[in-house]
Formats: C-alpha cells, structure tokens, sequence
C-alpha cells in the first residue's frame, strides 16, 4: 500500500503493510553531511537491523572514495572493529564527495523451489526438501552509500555508478529537504526497475510508536519521490536478485544497494 500526496509518497508510520527486511543492511554514516569549513569527515561502516545501530562490520576490499571531480581515492584511514568500521578522510577542495564500501560480495547460499516458492537452505548441511524441483546457489553483493559536501553541491561524484544495483539521485543527496522531497530512481544494469520495493528507515524509528519504516515502489519508469513527515537522518535501501554475472561461482546474485540520507527543515 502507498499513500500518495501530490508529487511525493508521504513517509508516515506504518504497520502491518508490508513484511520486514530478512537480513542485515548496510550502512555508511558520516558525522556530518554539509559543511563549509571543514577539513575532515569521519563516518562508519556496519550491518544492521536497528538503523544506524551498527552490530557486524562491513569487510570489503573496495572501500572507496569518490572526490567531486568524479575520480577514485582511497580512504586516508581505515579502521576495522567487530561491530563497526571506522573510516576518516580528508575534505581537500570544495564540492560533493561520495563515501562508498563499494561493491562487496558476501556469504553464498542454496535455494529450493517447492511449490513455487523459493526457500533458502540455512547453511551446507542443510537438506533439500524432498519435493524441491529446483535448487540454485546464491551470493549476497552489497553497496552502500553516502554523501557529504563541502561548500556548493557538485554531481559529478552522484552521477557515477557502483555496482549493478543502483539508487540514482534527482534531487541532490545533500539538498533534500522536508517541503521538497527526494526524486531517484532505481537501476539495475542501467536500465529502470519497474515496481522496485523500496524500503525506508529513520534514525530513532525503532523507539517510535508505530515504529517507523515504510515500504514503497517505484513508478513504471523506476521513479520515486520521497515525501518526509520529520526530519533527521533515514537510510534507504533496495534489494534485487538476478542471475549472477558470467563467469561467478554461483548462480544467482542477490543484490542490495543502500542510501544514507539527511532530511533537513
């Protein structure tokens, strides 16, 4: 169920619509989102179930940096954690920079199809069900994403994608505000997602009464726009499974892409 208001889709709590996540999201979170002077960022990196609660650190081997003139660096530091990673980098010039985990590939697992539906098997011993017509394998590939910007905003780091499952920004990631919205659309491959599910979390979400996520679809031509009822810090994600890439060790990919954004009066 969407609620709909002219031009955006109303973020209010609900219950009871949709089904909750399975799994852990990732998550990257900067420690500011605008600034004008300053000269260093800090942000985290972890999986989680409670937004911005950070329980599993996210490894990955192409933690990265987009500058505002679109080009690749790496992060000045890194610092694992159990629960979190710890990540800094320096704001040399002016513009928009993009704070990535870059694309990382996770666990590898099995499904079954029995009567028509798709069941994981939990773990290699796990034993097929005897009237499965199909069994699969299945690898996890993650992204996630965040934006800070220095001065005016700049889209040459936004613009650039990572990953085959993408959340493209309209709106500027770091010019969202709660009378205008966030326009995107969902890409995989480059080519839109049609009624992609869209999940939506809001830092402090879990202590409100309803809790606070909402789960809504794109357009025809894979278009949202997020209309926000407060604002503060929400993560954005999307999942998708296709056929893994020739050449991958399984079957199938399943893909999530996430999004952390700051909603400003």
């Amino acid at each position: 169920m969407k609620c709909l208001k002219p031009g955006a889709l109303a973020l209010t709590a609900m219950t009871g619509l949709c089904l909750p996540a399975l799994a852990h999201t990732s998550y990257v979170l900067p420690n500011m989102f605008v600034t004008s002077e300053g000269n260093y960022v800090t942000l985290q990196a972890s999986f989680t179930e409670d937004v911005f609660v950070p329980e599993i650190a996210v490894a990955s081997d192409d933690y990265h940096v987009v500058l505002p003139d679109g080009s690749r660096d790496a992060y000045d530091s890194i610092t694992p954690l159990r629960q979190v990673v710890m990540l800094e980098e320096a704001l040399g010039g002016e513009g928009t920079y993009r704070f990535t985990t870059g694309v990382r590939l996770g666990r590898s697992s099995r499904k079954a199809l029995v009567e028509g539906e798709w069941k994981v098997l939990m773990g290699p011993d796990a034993v097929v069900p005897e009237n499965a017509t199909e069994v699969i394998t299945s690898q996890t590939e993650t992204v996630a994403d965040a934006y800070v910007t220095k001065g005016a905003p700049t889209w040459d780091a936004v613009t650039r994608p990572i990953g085959r499952l993408v959340i493209a920004p309209e709106t500027h990631p770091n010019e969202v505000f709660l009378d205008d919205g966030f326009a995107f659309r969902i890409l995989f491959d480059g080519a839109p997602l049609a009624a992609q599910s869209v999940e939506v979390k809001r830092e402090g979400g879990a202590y409100e009464e309803p809790k606070f996520v909402q789960h809504v679809e794109t357009d025809a031509d894979g278009a949202l726009t997020l209309g926000f009822d407060a604002p503060g810090k929400y993560l954005i994600m999307t999942r998708h499974a296709a056929d893994a890439p020739e050449g991958a060790d399984t079957d199938e990919r399943s893909y999530t892409t996430s999004l952390t954004l700051e909603v400003s009066r």
